[in-house]
């Protein structure tokens, strides 16, 4: 596998955002998740439960709900009052519509898909026809009294249950009529709160409203006559939910051995430490000299950070949120940095989604949201623009991954479907398109001196593509006709990030949040009866055994969870974990609790 020298980082205090809503769309297979920070993301449930599609947070645009609608449409809305609707294909925001009702709490699609269905603050429900465009208001409810948290549609779409403070309303939805109100005890544990809220509601086909609310309790309710049928105390106390997402946070300069990290607001650039000790195998080796945090960049404006990348010489900065692109110019002397910032930026650099410097650092790659991939040149404390690659037949697919070859030539991009493009810089043209693959790209990066694209995928494939040849390689082609192990096949976590040993390039060097692994491409690949995760004999056998029992795939899972790691140099490597420990320590106290003796 080799032996590298390796910085452990765990100084990035990174602390994911809580999910706040969920939708699943049955007939693609997708999920969309809407985070606290007002992020939204969109899984592909049929590749491996990949994130396929991102859109960013923003300060003022906190998501209450999400739904799928008919032609697999995703709408959003929340306390800012606006319904909005996501661009698939862009990854933007296709346009918002105020319901003039305050704050949206919740949003339901008609079971035909035709009808979006809004709960507001003022307690009214409002009703928008869902057209080819845009939607279109059709008519308010009765007002209720207090505010809208939860709606539910009938199956047949005739009726539709709507979950207040305290009570469940339903509403005849061809006359905007409460046909029905159904109070909601307020006992907890046997003491009275002040309100109970329902949290949420769902109509059955026969009638039945089961509803949840904050006193901790599931409860059946008859629709026709408004009486409860059943009631069940299951918590004692609301439910949270987290989740980790994997969204590429940590950028690196090796050559100043930096690393930049990304937070929804502000960006941190830090120095690594570094060490005199020496040791064998498996030591933890003392700092001599501690990481040094350089830099503290904060944005302006209530927008999430999209992206960011610091380059390889470690004298540029980059970042975007949806309506501004940021460049900046470090200079170090000793110990000091100054930091500039490049003024008048391009408008059509905004809302990128992927950034990404040439190994020389003289290049700047920018994937914008409508599909386009902007070379910038950079000289100086100065930039110009030099190119534009425009996207295919006239679609608008958002790029959300580059690589870069380390000569400059090549520039390859993979958009939100599974193609991706391969581009001659020096030539300014499309060089070829990789044969089109069912499963989204998770990672890929091109090999120095051979020019080979590796490509992974949700499902874990990993394929080899020869860019000057326009072809897949002989070992590629090995790889598809024996395939993989089983037990690599069977991870659920995607590759995230691929590199090179520069001095080995028969190696592949590969991680998800669980493992990193070496592929050693002069070694055979390892079959369903070999074992996968433990290559190494012990010591004292001879070498013939080792010959003989080593396969091609070299598996660590020391680091974890691992969000980031990559070469410096031929023997050094930067791990950044984030304990899951360091995370839970800075949620709320958790609903479960010890309970004496057990």
């Amino acid at each position: 596998m080799g032996e590298f020298k390796v910085h452990r980082v765990r100084f990035f205090n990174y602390v994911p955002s809580g999910i706040r809503c969920v939708a699943y769309n049955n007939q693609s297979n997708r999920l969309a998740v809407s985070r606290t920070d007002g992020t939204v993301e969109v899984y592909n449930l049929s590749a491996n439960y990949f994130q396929e599609k991102f859109f960013p947070g923003h300060e003022s645009r906190a998501t209450e709900a999400l739904c799928w609608a008919e032609g697999q449409r995703l709408f959003s809305a929340g306390l800012n009052g606006e319904i909005m609707e996501y661009d698939l294909q862009a990854l933007n925001i296709k346009y918002a519509v105020d319901v003039f009702g305050g704050p949206i709490w919740s949003m339901a699609v008609s079971p035909s898909g035709s009808q979006l269905l809004v709960g507001c603050e003022d307690g009214s429900v409002k009703l928008f026809q869902i057209t080819p465009d845009k939607i279109q208001f059709e008519r308010n409810f009765d007002r209720q009294k207090s505010r809208i948290l939860s709606l539910s549609w009938h199956p047949s779409g005739t009726h539709v249950a709507a979950g207040s403070i305290d009570y469940i309303s339903v509403f005849d939805v061809k006359s905007g009529s409460a046909i029905h109100k159904m109070i909601v005890d307020r006992q907890h544990m046997g003491v009275s709160k002040r309100k109970c809220i329902v949290w949420g509601v769902a109509f059955l086909s026969d009638g039945t409203v089961i509803s949840v609310d904050s006193a901790g309790k599931v409860q059946f309710w008859d629709s026709a006559t408004g009486t409860l049928v059943k009631s069940h105390l299951i918590a004692n106390a609301d439910v949270q939910s987290i989740a980790v997402a994997e969204r590429r946070l940590i950028s690196c300069s090796k050559k100043r051995q930096l690393l930049l990290f990304q937070f929804a607001h502000h960006l941190e650039l830090w120095r690594l430490g570094s060490t005199v000790a020496t040791g064998k195998n498996g030591d933890t080796l003392p700092l001599s000299k501690n990481a040094d945090h350089l830099l503290h960049l904060k944005t302006k404006g209530p927008e999430n950070i999209i992206c960011s990348c610091i380059s390889p010489c470690g004298s540029w900065i980059a970042c975007s949120t949806v309506s501004r692109f940021f460049l900046y110019r470090l200079n170090y002397e000793h110990d000091n940095i100054s930091l500039k910032r490049v003024s008048k930026m391009p408008p059509f650099l905004r809302c990128a989604l992927q950034i990404l410097f040439s190994e020389d650092s003289t290049k700047l790659f920018v994937a914008s949201n409508q599909g386009a991939l902007h070379i910038v040149q950079l000289s100086g404390g100065s930039f110009k623009h030099l190119h534009a690659f425009q996207p295919q037949s006239g679609t608008v697919e958002a790029m959300c991954l580059l690589a870069v070859s380390s000569d400059g030539n090549w520039l390859a991009a993979s958009g939100t479907s599974a193609g991706v493009h391969v581009y001659n810089v020096k030539q300014l043209k499309l060089h070829c398109t990789v044969p089109a693959y069912n499963f989204p790209v998770t990672a890929m990066a091109i090999a120095p001196n051979t020019n080979n694209l590796v490509i992974a995928h949700s499902d874990q494939q990993v394929f080899e593509y020869s860019i000057p040849d326009k072809q897949y390689t002989d070992w590629s082609r090995t790889v598809q006709k024996q395939g993989f192990h089983h037990l690599w096949l069977q991870r659920d976590t995607p590759i995230t990030h691929i590199s090179f040993h520069p001095k080995r390039p028969m190696h592949i060097l590969l991680h998800d949040a669980y493992m990193f692994c070496i592929i050693d491409k002069s070694l055979p690949l390892p079959n369903d009866k070999t074992l996968l995760y433990n290559p190494f004999p012990p010591t004292n056998e001879s070498d013939v055994v080792r010959r003989r029992t080593a396969h091609a795939f070299k598996i660590s899972k020391i680091y974890k969870p691992l969000l980031f790691m990559d070469l410096l140099d031929e023997r050094t490597l930067v791990a950044v974990e984030r304990p899951l420990d360091d995370i839970i320590a800075q949620l709320p106290p958790p609903i479960k609790k010890k309970k004496f003796g057990t």
